[in-house]
């Protein structure tokens, strides 16, 4: 596969991870993470040819903004899931003290 094959499939997937984090579906996003990793590893290593330098470059640089937004939504989802605890343990805690007076 060329280098750039495998920068428009980094731009593929990060495109595709940052969908399924939008649609809270963080097992798939977790999947494709695996495969992207290969794939931006992949490009690090490979000699890119000069007349596919600038192309390369834009795809890369669009990958990491693409990313960067499935990253703040994981930050975002964790908030929420720490938020959500908190409320739980709230409620828990709450229910314990109500049992206690039986």
């Amino acid at each position: 596969m060329s280098v750039l094959e495998l920068a428009a499939q980094a731009l593929k997937q990060a495109e595709e991870m940052k969908q399924a984090a939008e649609q809270d579906d963080w097992k798939t996003v977790e999947n494709i993470k695996a495969a992207h990793s290969d794939t931006v590893n992949s490009i690090a290593i490979a000699d890119i040819p000069e007349k596919d330098a600038a192309q390369v470059r834009q795809m890369l640089i669009e990958t990491k903004r693409l990313n960067q937004v499935t990253e703040q939504l994981a930050v975002q989802h964790k908030a929420s899931l720490v938020k959500d605890k908190q409320t739980l343990s709230k409620a828990n805690k709450m229910q314990k003290a109500l049992d206690a007076f039986k």
